[in-house]
């Protein structure tokens, strides 16, 4: 599959006033690829967002979809983005169908098949009711139906998952995978780390406006962390062909991070004056909390 980059974003700078809502944002998303957006509320991460559609004109850098830019060729770029904002606005007097139909008729009624298909079969909505009698849950799911039938290069979904029940969260992740799939890409913006940890081929992580880190979640997960108690009174020296990376060191628990082959590591802990051990995986979560936990990194990426 053709892994170039679908979106392009260099510098890209959004300032209101004095006050910074983006800063410098400089981010690649490749075709095929499901990035996910992380950080709390006002990271920036609903303002990039906003600049990749048009919807604000950056105060500085630029960025491209599909290779035009998202302020000259706004409409081009809307034409090759499907978006699912995070607060969702229906028309309350029509009915599911009738709401789908208008959608896609906006691109020529391409889609609504598919989109009646998802809204009955997938999410289960009864689409001859009213949008008035829909719950915020099924709201939606029923603007999910929609964007995951749009025949476009590229998704960026704002709190998808928001709203729904555990089971109807499943789905979503399912329609995720099956985009990526098919070649499209997806901007995934959310706040459970879980969902994205599931779906995300990268992950950027936010903080004020900037961009702190981005982290390839297959590598991640090809990582191991050890945790090493060894003897009292031990002298224990590494080899640096280990690739056995110190993360931290607590009351003579020793943390690191391991990316190399597993035999040696192996053949090196039967002989190590280890006493105690645990080896498993860091989740997302933990890669969070490094710059929006208690003792927060600071900066990185030149952030």
């Amino acid at each position: 599959m053709d892994r170039s980059p679908v979106i392009v974003t260099e510098g890209l700078t959004k300032y209101y006033g004095h006050l910074a809502a983006l800063e410098g944002l400089s981010v690649e998303v490749r075709r095929g690829e499901v990035f996910g957006l992380l950080g709390p509320n006002g990271s920036g991460k609903t303002t990039a967002i906003r600049l990749l559609l048009g919807m604000l004109r950056p105060t500085a850098g630029w960025a491209k979809v599909g290779g035009f830019d998202v302020w000259r060729d706004s409409l081009e770029v809307r034409r090759q983005v499907s978006y699912l904002p995070g607060e969702i606005r229906m028309y309350q007097s029509m009915t599911g169908y009738q709401m789908l139909k208008l959608l896609s008729d906006l691109r020529d009624g391409v889609g609504l098949d598919r989109a009646v298909a998802i809204g009955e079969r997938v999410m289960e909505l009864d689409l001859g009711r009213k949008i008035r009698a829909f719950s915020t849950g099924m709201k939606q799911k029923l603007a999910l139906a929609q964007v995951f039938s749009d025949p476009v290069d590229t998704l960026i979904l704002d709190e998808p998952t928001s709203a729904l029940d555990p089971s109807a969260r499943g789905l979503v992740l399912d329609l995720v995978r099956d985009a990526r799939s098919a070649g499209q890409s997806v901007i995934f913006s959310g706040h459970v780390l879980s969902e994205v940890e599931q779906v995300a081929d990268r992950v950027a992580i936010m903080r004020k406006g900037r961009l702190m880190h981005l982290e390839d979640m297959h590598e991640r997960k090809r990582a191991r962390m050890l945790l090493l108690r060894f003897q009292v009174g031990a002298t224990v020296e590494v080899p640096a062909m280990l690739e056995l990376h110190p993360r931290d060191q607590t009351d003579g628990v020793l943390l690191f991070e391991h990316q190399g082959a597993l035999k040696p590591l192996l053949e090196w802990l039967a002989a190590a004056p280890v006493d105690d051990v645990a080896i498993g995986v860091e989740d997302l979560q933990s890669l969070y909390d490094r710059f929006h936990g208690p003792g927060a990194l600071v900066s990185e990426h030149g952030a």
